[in-house]
């Protein structure tokens, strides 16, 4: 859907990007991620031409960005960023409806958008369409900007620290309904973050950029276990990259059927990380846990030999 062939951008004798090639996928969540400066949102900006590349190729299914007027283009891609963007002056419901407007959508079509979106993203029409963003939380601002991001149906959509300046509640929750919303949508999206928490949280291909330069990129669990470098391996975690696996695996990959002892007293769904299940079983003082389906029946069990031993295959 995304491809940058040979990306180099250059401010004066500066090179922000140097030399990038990257594929996204239709349909996949693609993590930028990096310390700060090392090129992840220029290179998201030259996606949507709010920058303009110095040399090489980007490509947006199968054909060139210059190929489109720069007005176009942005109105095929959906845009969300930290700050949100939003109008002050206007309404929930007219920040929503901004783009669909600016494609003369039919009035009543542009209703019908919104409130779609807003059922979607958890927010009532009745308590939200009518206010304005200074009287929106961290959390609901940013539910409203990618609200308005998704309004016209864009198959791209652009996120640039969207979470950024969230409590560390809200971001994780926000996280959560991303997964969600991107498991019905089914969008291609590029995401940029310094958190690296996050990027592994979401990304299905996992992009790790510095001092312009694209280092490794790959599935999050090929680049835990094989960091190309001593600043991969720094940027994983170092020797917390053993938790930071356990929180992408699930309960039911380690666990095995039920024995013919007594089941734990303590007991863990099926699709909670395996980090989660170790910190039940440190709290707990537990050395076995009873798994239980998401009605509640037990399926299986996970033991701390068996939550530390032989690696997945997946």
């Amino acid at each position: 859907m995304i491809d940058l062939i040979h990306v180099t951008k250059r401010f004066g004798a500066t090179t922000a990007v140097d030399d990038i090639s990257l594929s996204v996928a239709r349909g996949e969540l693609c993590v930028l991620v990096g310390t700060s400066g090392c090129g992840k949102s220029t290179t998201l900006r030259m996606i949507n031409r709010l920058i303009e590349h110095s040399e090489g190729e980007i490509h947006i299914d199968g054909q060139q960005i210059r190929a489109f007027r720069e007005e176009t283009l942005r109105r095929r891609m959906g845009y969300a960023i930290q700050s949100t963007g939003l109008f002050p002056h206007w309404t929930v419901a007219r920040n929503i409806g901004l783009v669909p407007r600016l494609l003369k959508w039919p009035a009543a079509k542009v209703q019908a958008r919104v409130e779609e979106l807003m059922a979607l993203l958890g927010l009532s029409m009745e308590e939200f369409a009518g206010k304005y963003p200074h009287q929106l939380s961290g959390g609901q601002a940013q539910r409203v900007g990618v609200a308005r991001a998704l309004a016209a149906d864009p198959d791209i959509l652009l996120m640039d620290e969207p979470f950024g300046a969230l409590d560390p509640i809200t971001r994780e929750s926000l996280q959560e309904e991303l997964r969600e919303l991107q498991a019905r949508l089914h969008k291609t999206i590029v995401f940029v973050t310094h958190d690296m928490d996050e990027a592994l949280r979401l990304a299905d291909h996992l992009v790790v950029m510095h001092q312009g330069r694209i280092v490794q990129q790959g599935r999050p669990l090929e680049l835990l276990r094989e960091p190309a470098d001593g600043f991969v391996e720094s940027l994983l975690g170092g020797e917390d990259r053993g938790l930071k696996e356990a929180a992408l695996l699930p309960v039911s990959q380690r666990m095995r059927p039920l024995g013919a002892q007594s089941p734990a007293d303590e007991r863990i769904g099926q699709h909670v990380s395996l980090r989660e299940a170790l910190s039940v079983m440190l709290w707990r003082h537990a050395e076995r846990l009873t798994v239980v389906d998401d009605d509640g029946q037990p399926v299986g069990e996970l033991s701390l030999r068996r939550l530390v031993g032989a690696r997945s295959d997946d």
